[in-house]
């Protein structure tokens, strides 16, 4: 009983509903925008890639670029307000902490935590979160990138090789030539060759 009313308990405790509750949130009461999936899938590949770093062979310089990627994800973020910015933001401390003890202790008391950041528990990553639901796939002609188009990231051959061409970028340099050779790299992009 008396751990609970331990501030840094609280906060814990505090800290793990609200968790709880963007985890509802996002699985059943609304869906996410398309600027808190892209915060969410940095943050969670941030805390994958970390994570890996730190355990495996003690990879400091790819563990501190990841971290700048997710510092860079969440400064261009267009979704400030939302409880993934704010967890976002929370996460990107948490990996920080055993690089910049000091200074990330002073923001984790700023940001309104109690206790230390390094009481906290190490972040785990959702697997579900790293799923990408469109890509940009690029479209060349004779291997000179023409332009690109937003596709579904589950789309086979045929469907990439079909929207690309219906593309207004492919017919206007398709225009009056003769295909004779279309390369689909899934995932990446679709050069005709004229």
């Amino acid at each position: 009983e008396a751990k609970f009313n331990h501030p840094e308990t609280q906060q814990e405790t505090k800290n793990d509903l609200q968790k709880g509750l963007i985890w509802i949130e996002t699985r059943f009461v609304r869906e996410l925008t398309k600027a808190e999936k892209d915060v969410r899938r940095a943050v969670h590949i941030a805390i994958k890639e970390v994570t890996e770093d730190l355990d495996g062979d003690y990879q400091f310089n790819t563990a501190v670029s990841e971290m700048m990627k997710l510092s860079n994800a969440l400064a261009d973020a267009s979704c400030k307000d939302s409880p993934i910015y704010a967890e976002g933001l929370e996460t990107l401390l948490l990996l920080l902490a055993p690089f910049a003890p000091h200074i990330i202790e002073e923001l984790w008391q700023v940001a309104g935590n109690f206790g230390s950041v390094h009481a906290h528990s190490w972040p785990k990553f959702d697997p579900d979160a790293l799923v990408v639901d469109e890509i940009t796939l690029v479209i060349q002609i004779k291997g000179k990138t023409r332009g690109t188009i937003q596709v579904s990231a589950q789309a086979d051959k045929a469907t990439l090789e079909k929207l690309a061409r219906e593309s207004e970028v492919a017919q206007r340099h398709l225009e009056g030539k003769e295909i004779k050779k279309v390369i689909v790299v899934p995932g990446k992009l679709v050069n005709f060759v004229v």
